[in-house]
């Protein structure tokens, strides 16, 4: 495939992320991607969405998507109990998939993923799109040493449709479908953490959650502990992510709402001889794109394939069995 290859995506799912995000910088990177078909059951959504963004082709499922052929990758929008049917019946296909997180709901899942992928050469790439934001590089670029203590604190105004047992906004999420669902992120950024100082989750210590508020906390190395939780907050009025890296100093990112693109990340590094603050307006969501892109077309190793997702749900599991 030549190196400027337009590629040819399909996009599963028209939520909120889909079409606040995916699909405006999809068409920012027009010169990079061609958006070709969209699958929504939704025939009300998927005939607007089709319309607003000039998608030629329209379907009520991803088979038939699928069947039609003509496409060179996959983004994966839809809920995530339908990641691991989708993905397996891309690559059954021949096509690349860029899948939101979670990759999967179970491990049996992710196995069934890697062997195809392994076996055909695709790319299965996992929507971690924070591993792309700068300011997360420029911390991770920082850190030298195990953190005495980590906090990774989310708190979302409202609750989050794929999250509803049957997608009824009276019903709280699960408890296994929050931890999947949205501290996942929280996970796969202590993981970059750990993974850059050399440090590891030897066990947890507790797990606990209602529907609307989950979280853990997990013993490291040296007496160490990393605190994760999320939390449905409605009375906050706001979006926010906060981790914090506690050692030679304190680390702080601060993310907004994944859906507002080009809203700043904060990183700050307070120190005695004072602090360091960087802002970050690059969208991580066009970075992972562009990613992608070079992986499918140059054969670049991917920052976030399965394997990683592997060892944030292994930990999950292990918190919400």
């Amino acid at each position: 495939m030549e190196r400027e290859a337009r590629l040819r995506v399909g996009v599963i799912g028209a939520g909120l992320v889909v079409q606040a995000v995916h699909l405006p910088v999809l068409q920012r990177l027009d010169r990079h991607f061609a958006i070709a078909a969209l699958a929504e059951p939704d025939a009300a959504v998927r005939g607007r969405v089709a319309a607003r963004h000039g998608i030629a082709r329209s379907y009520p499922d991803h088979q038939r998507l699928l069947e039609a052929g003509g496409l060179d990758v996959l983004l994966v929008g839809s809920p995530d109990a339908t990641h691991a049917r989708v993905t397996l019946d891309a690559l059954s296909a021949s096509v690349h998939v860029l899948v939101e997180k979670p990759l999967c709901l179970t491990l049996s899942e992710a196995a069934e993923i890697v062997a195809p992928r392994d076996r055909d050469g695709r790319v299965v790439q996992v929507g971690y799109m924070k591993r792309f934001d700068p300011a997360v590089e420029r911390l991770l670029a920082d850190l030298h040493e195990p953190p005495r203590h980590l906090a990774t604190t989310t708190f979302d105004p409202g609750l989050r449709e794929a999250f509803l047992p049957d997608g009824s906004p009276d019903e709280p999420p699960s408890r296994r479908g929050a931890f999947l669902g949205a501290l996942i992120h929280d996970v796969n950024l202590g993981h970059a953490i750990l993974e850059r100082t050399g440090g590891a989750v030897e066990n947890v210590v507790e797990a606990f959650g209602d529907g609307r508020t989950v979280g853990a906390m997990f013993a490291l190395g040296g007496g160490a502990r990393w605190t994760a939780v999320w939390l449905s907050l409605p009375a906050a009025g706001t979006f926010r992510e906060h981790v914090a890296v506690y050692g030679d100093g304190v680390h702080e990112l601060e993310f907004p709402a994944p859906y507002l693109l080009h809203a700043p990340t904060t990183y700050r590094w307070t120190r005695r001889s004072g602090a360091v603050v960087h802002r970050s307006w690059d969208a991580a969501y066009e970075r992972q794109l562009l990613h992608l892109h070079a992986c499918i077309t140059r054969g670049e190793p991917y920052r976030t394939p399965p394997e990683q997702a592997v060892v944030d749900l292994e930990l999950l599991e292990r918190c919400a069995p």
